[in-house]
């Protein structure tokens, strides 16, 4: 069989595999039936594209070796709790991508699960926007289409960046929640929260206004909500950074782990106002990207790459993009003109990372429709996701009322 050699950036999601499984989910219900033909075309056209699709990865060689040719392996048609059936997916033997199609009272719901070894947030997009435009246009459509993975543009932008002489993935007062009593069976959950037009296209102008990013607010509103009952007197963040936007424009996509992380860590008391805490997170993230701190989490894993063994660049991964109890994520913008699938009509789509075993919790902000859903995924009892579910809603409250507070005042 086939094998494909891995980027360095793919090891930052080999670590700590019994705590969170490196994946990222994404769910979409349509008003009707897909034509499954169709969509397996579409899927054998994205296949070609990104052939790692079909591979396991093999952790030791940091590569891909192909284990089916068949579209058909990718799919599996009404299961009954797809999320809980992934628990068994291993990535070190399966393809990197799963998918489960269930039709339920005339519609068509798909769970798409990619490996996050193989890829991340922005990389995920680039596929499900693949997939869309094969199932409308026809798998032609892709046929000269190419990938993008090389990262000798970055390797090359970080020879010469020193990094920051204090160590700030492994913060003193990391967030937290609280351990509940265990009452009752842990179960895979999914939890939503969505922002409707009106209170979204609010954010967007009461953001402007205020002179922040969205990102800001939302990630100001997470952690002002978990601070209050960690009781901390600092609010630690590790935040994505979609390192595409550093390197050559591509005449194609770029499925690939191309993701670095800024740490936001503040001094702030839970009592402060919110408005401010939303200035204290723009200026601290000013600051971070003036100094290009996000390229502290992969600098020391390029520069050993080719000189150490996986276990010692594990280590490094470790200490410098290792897995936080509360995590937090920005999809961004899922565009709804390149997710349309011809013929049906999208009711919602849900984009998370992977399952987090409660209290670990994180929160995922996506914006599809002109609406901005905050979502997470859980292990946890009907107690666990109550308090999730509430969590989430106060963040969509301190949004709400800060864009009326902006917008108003």
């Amino acid at each position: 069989m086939t094998i494909y050699m891995g980027e360095p950036l793919n090891i930052n999601h080999t670590i700590g595999l019994d705590t969170l499984y490196p994946v990222i989910r994404c769910e979409i219900q349509f008003e009707s039936i897909l034509d499954r033909q169709r969509f397996i075309e579409a899927v054998g056209a994205v296949v070609k594209i990104v052939p790692e699709l079909l591979c396991r990865y093999q952790v030791n060689t940091n590569s891909f070796e192909q284990v089916t040719t068949n579209c058909n392996d990718l799919i599996k048609y009404n299961v009954v709790d797809p999320d809980l059936d992934a628990e068994n997916w291993d990535l070190m033997l399966e393809p990197q991508i799963r998918i489960y199609w269930n039709d339920r009272n005339g519609q068509t719901n798909l769970i798409i699960y990619f490996s996050h070894i193989l890829t991340d947030g922005a990389g995920s997009k680039q596929i499900l926007y693949l997939l869309a435009m094969a199932y409308s246009e026809g798998p032609d459509v892709l046929k000269n289409v190419h990938n993008y993975q090389n990262i000798d543009w970055l390797e090359e932008m970080l020879q010469d960046y020193q990094p920051s002489s204090v160590r700030s993935d492994h913060p003193t007062k990391p967030l937290s929640l609280p351990q509940l009593a265990k009452e009752g069976k842990q179960h895979y959950c999914v939890g939503n929260v969505c922002l409707s037009q009106k209170n979204t296209d609010r954010l967007f102008r009461a953001s402007h206004i205020a002179k922040v990013t969205v990102n800001d607010i939302v990630m100001a509103a997470f952690g002002h909500v978990v601070q209050r009952f960690s009781g901390n007197d600092t609010i630690s963040f590790a935040c994505p950074a979609d390192m595409r936007k550093f390197g050559p424009k591509v005449a194609g996509v770029q499925v690939a782990n191309l993701t670095s992380r800024y740490n936001l860590s503040i001094s702030t008391s839970p009592e402060e106002s919110f408005e401010r805490l939303v200035e204290h997170v723009h200026q601290k993230m000013l600051e971070l990207k003036h100094e290009y701190q996000c390229f502290d989490s992969i600098k020391a894993l390029l520069d050993n790459y080719k000189d150490q063994p996986l276990t010692k660049l594990q280590e490094i991964v470790q200490a410098n993009y290792h897995i936080r109890e509360i995590g937090y994520t920005n999809f961004g913008i899922l565009d709804s003109g390149k997710l349309a699938f011809t013929g049906n009509k999208i009711k919602r789509v849900i984009l998370t990372g992977g399952f987090r075993i409660a209290p670990m919790f994180q929160i995922a902000a996506v914006t599809y429709q002109q609406q901005l859903h905050l979502s997470f995924n859980m292990i946890g009892t009907e107690s666990e996701y109550a308090v999730g579910l509430a969590l989430t809603q106060s963040v969509a409250d301190l949004i709400n009322n800060f864009s009326l507070n902006v917008l108003f005042d």
